[in-house]
């Protein structure tokens, strides 16, 4: 790290002409294959034709600045969203290069007006107006609109704001005093707009924006011992604005997670963010953003170290609390003996908008947990293999409310028309990562299970004060939006004002039943299309699934059904769950996934959107929920045997403690006599392979669920590629699409858990889970679309004449296993199991709901 790309040779070229130093140090020019026969060019020649091409630059220039000027009030469209900005559907880099050069070109034109004239008076207004930049009254230095000063102004691209572009303060000390030198006029303040325009609302120039400080990263000081204290100022951070962050309805897709600021990766990568329903907390909901590139490729691997710090914060770190002689807090890092109670198990600073500070929590110790699972370590500085370690994928933390503040974010008084006015600053603590053994730092309440190694006098010295919040990279102005059941009141209740929480001992002990709005929902991440791992098949049929999946969920005892919307572009889910107003909430998330890949790959696949997704619905929506599932739109939780509900079966599993109930997650084969007649295609492009496939289509008159209905194993068992789960929210503090990763078992103490009257022992698999039984309780059966890719070959490989799998399904003609038939008639080859109590009950019901559709015209 900190390596930079060597300077280019003095050179230039233009019209196949190259400019080179001879050793006379004169210059020479040779024409490249520019004319036949190596006609020569005189080089007067050639000064007179660049003299002309730089005029006619010069006038295109002039031009499209006259025009920027006279458009920059009008409605042109510059983005879905905002005048000044990349689209919110698509934040991509191209887009937002394209705003960094406007912004550019207007500070040129800033530049280049002659001071005192009327247009450059006019054009100084235009500009401050963009920059959202004011006149300060004493007409020095200008100031924000938030009161901060803005002394420097000037624009950098994405590419720019980086770590290897960041000087270490021996080479800022240079700047400083050639600085002193030129005087305070020559510098310019580095920020970066990379946002859209705010919507349309009662948004004021008195309203906070969103800004990301970006603060160097030296890793090299890491290896110094104790680690230097650092002497960022305020004047060396690098600053990005989000003004487009102004709605708290859609906070979700406003938020800047696709143009995250990866210029300082001490900054968390934040997905959601929101009041707990009691007020007392901001709950986060982050992704760890260094297992999005994981390989073991030179670039690769300079990524994985680039972005150590992201891992850093997974790891608490105790701060001591002190006041200067202005009565100031200062923070120190200091030993657990020594630290605050507050700052035992902290990682950010949290600075909310009346001055007061707190210090965050974790809502567990990922370092314990990794113990508890029998990990060596949690994180490792090669990275390659630690996105294995599933629970280190979310960061999952909170910022104690302070207690004057409480009463209004939990009554959410605080937002006015959709707009937040009070906000919180959040400011990493930056220290190294700690590899090694897990258990090599651990907070006082689990040291009775591990050594410490650990010395905070070794590795952070005993004076080791955090520089001031201004002179710190931060998240600042994070809008406090409204808690769950305000924003969601149809869907939730407003928690007793006083309400005491049960303790660990009790929810281990004991589960309650009917104490909240709903008895079990489902969570479901989905989009109109599309692409599978490896970006191998496009699939597009999300409505019509999510439309069926709907309805049968609904049929079997869901109380309520959250999707978190990926849809991107014009078509999304909303004419789907529109069609269920009381029965289903939708929430608008397009951030997209940071790496598709197959799991097998050198970089495997990490579906940072998906999970993120996950962890929300659960934080948000679990504390008014007894159960919650979390599944996909292609699995159907099936209630089998003499059970027509899920609701009794849960109501069997509470009454023996049991907190998590998994199902065996294995792909069902799509029913040959149910799909419409194949029509063979012969193209290698299409099927991948040199054998004919074709487009499989489910014809209106028949629905996803009976089509599928075609198991591989008659019971499945516990030993399955996968699983999915419904779980006790009071109990499962993590969950990871297929598995519970953190419960309270695992994080409780063996204290505690004797306490409790339950055994010690491992904490996978969690001993108050266990597997339904699938012909008598509850199964699952996973739908996944087929892609024409995985039908090449099916005429043959389902008749036995070539090797391979056949994904198109035969089912046998009963359900007894010891059966010597092997094929039909036809001489297909039997391969699946139809499943009686779905063929015969719910299909039915299923198909006389479909009828009702507004999305399929079904017609049985």
């Amino acid at each position: 790290m900190g390596l930079r790309t060597p300077p280019t040779p003095p050179t230039s070229t233009f019209l196949g002409a190259t400019r080179k130093r001879s050793r006379s140090g004169s210059p020479s020019i040779i024409i490249a294959n520019s004319l036949p026969n190596s006609r020569k060019i005189s080089q007067s020649t050639l000064q007179k034709f660049f003299v002309g091409m730089m005029t006619a630059a010069f006038s295109l220039y002039v031009a499209f600045t006259a025009y920027l000027i006279r458009h920059h009030h009008t409605n042109t469209d510059f983005g879905v969203g905002g005048k000044w900005g990349p689209n919110t559907e698509f934040n991509n880099d191209e887009v937002l290069k394209a705003h960094i050069q406007r912004i550019r070109e207007l500070q040129q034109l800033k530049n280049s007006q002659e001071k005192g004239s009327p247009q450059a008076g006019m054009n100084q207004f235009l500009l401050n107006s963009h920059n959202k930049i004011v006149p300060s009254e004493n007409g020095t230095n200008p100031v924000n609109e938030n009161g901060g000063s803005s002394s420097k102004h000037a624009s950098l691209t994405l590419e720019e704001v980086d770590i290897h572009e960041m000087k270490h303060p021996r080479e800022r000390q240079k700047d400083t005093s050639r600085a002193q030198i030129i005087g305070p006029s020559a510098r310019k303040e580095e920020i970066v707009h990379a946002v859209d325009k705010a919507p349309t609302s009662s948004w004021t120039a008195t309203n906070r924006v969103l800004r990301a400080y970006l603060e160097p990263v030296y890793l090299s000081d890491w290896d110094i011992k104790p680690l230097p204290v650092r002497n960022t100022t305020k004047e060396q951070l690098q600053v990005i604005e989000y003004p487009r962050v102004v709605s708290c309805q859609k906070l979700p897709e406003l938020w800047p997670i696709d143009d995250y600021p990866d210029g300082d990766p001490f900054l968390p990568w934040i997905h959601d963010v929101f009041p707990t329903d009691n007020g007392k907390y901001i709950q986060f909901v982050a992704q760890n953003k260094r297992r999005c590139q994981t390989g073991t490729t030179p670039d690769q691997e300079e990524l994985l170290e680039k972005m150590q710090p992201q891992i850093a914060l997974f790891q608490h770190v105790p701060i001591q609390i002190l006041r200067n002689e202005n009565n100031q807090k200062r923070y120190k890092l200091a030993s657990h003996e020594n630290a605050d109670p507050s700052g035992i198990e902290t990682r950010f600073i949290c600075q909310f908008s009346n001055g007061e500070e707190t210090l965050s929590r974790f809502n567990f110790n990922y370092d314990y947990v990794a113990r508890r699972k029998h990990s060596s370590h949690t994180f490792t500085k090669e990275g390659h293999k630690d996105n294995k370690s599933i629970h280190t994928s979310q960061l999952i933390f909170q910022c104690p409310v302070p207690e004057s503040l409480v009463e209004a974010v939990r009554q959410g008084t605080s937002v006015v028309e959709d707009q937040a006015t009070l906000f919180v600053t959040l400011v990493p603590i930056r220290t190294p990562p700690r590899y090694g053994a897990s258990d090599r730092f651990l907070p006082p309440r689990y040291q009775l299970l591990g050594f410490q190694n650990f010395s905070v006098q070794e590795e952070w010295g005993d004076s080791h004060i955090l520089p001031l919040i201004e002179d710190s990279g931060r998240w600042e102005n994070i809008p406090i939006c409204l808690p769950t059941y305000k924003a969601f009141p149809k869907v939730t209740t407003a928690p007793p004002k006083n309400m005491v929480d049960r303790s660990p001992i009790e929810i281990l002990q004991q589960s309650t039943r009917n104490t909240k709005k709903n008895r079990v929902v489902a969570c479901t991440w989905a989009s109109t299309s599309y692409a599978t791992r490896g970006d191998r098949f496009a699939i597009d049929d999300g409505a019509r699934r999510l439309n069926e999946w709907i309805r049968f969920h609904l049929l079997t005892g869901m109380d309520h059904i959250f999707v978190y919307d990926n849809s991107h572009g014009d078509y999304t889910l909303e004419p789907v769950t529109s069609q269920f107003p009381n029965q289903v909430t939708r929430i608008r998330w397009p951030a997209t996934i940071c790496n598709n890949n197959r799991t097998f790959h050198d970089s495997p696949g990490e579906r940072s959107s998906q999970y993120a997704a996950e962890s929300s619905c659960r934080l948000r929506f679990g504390p008014h929920t007894d159960w919650m599932a979390s599944m996909d739109i292609d699995e159907y939780i099936s209630p089998v045997g003499d059970y027509n509900s899920i609701q009794p079966f849960l109501d069997e599993l509470d009454q023996n403690n049991t907190k998590i109930i998994s199902f065996g997650s294995w792909r069902a084969w799509p029913r040959r006599d149910l799909i419409e007649p194949p029509v063979p295609i012969r193209n290698r492009t299409i099927c991948d392979q040199p054998h004919p496939c074709f487009h499989l289509k489910i014809p209106t008159n028949r629905s996803i669920l009976q089509t599928y209905n075609c198991d591989r194993q008659l019971v499945k068992k516990e030993t399955m590629p996968a699983e999915k789960q419904i779980y006790r929210t009071d109990y499962v503090l993590q969950h990871f699409v297929h598995f519970s990763t953190v419960t309270l078992y695992t994080i409780t103490t063996e204290d505690e858990i004797t306490h409790a009257g339950m055994k010690w022992g491992k904490a996978a698999p969690d001993p108050l889970m266990r597997f339904a039984n699938e012909l008598t309780e509850v199964t699952m059966l996973h739908t996944k679309s087929m892609a024409s890719q995985d039908t090449a070959g099916w005429e043959k490989r389902c008749k036995g004449e070539m090797k391979g799998s056949c994904r198109i399904g035969v089912s046998y003609p009963d359900l007894n296993t010891s059966s010597t038939v092997t094929k039909d008639e036809n001489g297909w080859l039997y391969n699946c199991y139809v499943n009686p109590k779905i063929e015969t009950h719910w299909v039915p019901l299923l198909h006389k709901e479909l009828q009702s559709s507004s999305i399929i015209d079904f017609q049985t």
